[in-house]
């Protein structure tokens, strides 16, 4: 009778002691973050083994209840579909889990050198699957000398062209060289990027939509 009341008692304590740990592991708040690193240096690689995708920031932060990641002043270097290189700033940074797209909030600038295509937003949304860049806020492009500014923007990155809408205004200049951006990319990029000389063309082509009601 003895030992049988010391298992049942060991019995209890084991059941209690489950029961703990669950109450525990369900009230773990998935909203903090489970880590996060500072001076971040992340690649990404596809099956090939090749680098799509690069990001530096002085600090980020995973949370594991949106499997997001945020970044401070991130610098990313990603290449689309066509294997050809993006470079994207800002002042913060949300990556989501697989890294195909990410929001950049605070003087978002989105290059691509090798065209002299140059971005510049409040917010701006990146997906690689989709090929696609877009902002709901207002936008400058630039591009050898073309200046043009509308309320909201989305690019078929793989067609290099965009639909700007709202109110379009552009300033038409002959081109000048390479631009202050495509200088700031190269050094992102650790001066392996190359740009051809300039000859005056416009190479994307932009396609003004109708704001809404008109």
């Amino acid at each position: 009778m003895l030992l049988l009341l010391l298992v049942g008692g060991v019995l209890a304590l084991i059941e209690q002691r489950n029961s703990l740990e669950s109450t525990v592991n369900v009230e773990v708040d998935s909203s903090e973050p489970d880590y996060y690193l500072d001076g971040a240096d992340m690649t990404r690689f596809d099956a090939r083994g090749v680098a799509i995708q690069s990001m530096t920031s002085p600090h980020i932060e995973h949370t594991p209840g949106d499997d997001v990641t945020r970044a401070q002043t991130p610098k990313i270097r990603t290449n689309d579909s066509e294997d050809r290189r993006w470079y994207a700033t800002g002042e913060s940074g949300v990556l989501s889990a697989g890294g195909d797209t990410f929001t950049l909030e605070g003087n978002a600038r989105l290059r691509q050198p090798d065209d002299r295509w140059t971005l510049d937003t409040d917010v701006l949304h990146y997906s690689r699957d989709q090929n696609r860049a877009w902002s709901d806020v207002p936008v400058v492009i630039t591009q050898n000398g073309q200046h043009v500014e509308s309320d909201s923007f989305s690019a078929d990155l793989s067609q290099d062209s965009a639909v700007l809408q709202g109110r379009v205004r552009s300033v038409l200049q002959p081109g000048t060289g390479q631009s202050e951006a495509s200088k700031e990319a190269e050094r992102i990029d650790s001066g392996t990027d190359s740009t051809n000389t300039d000859d005056g063309r416009v190479n994307s082509t932009f396609e003004a939509a109708p704001a809404s009601g008109e």
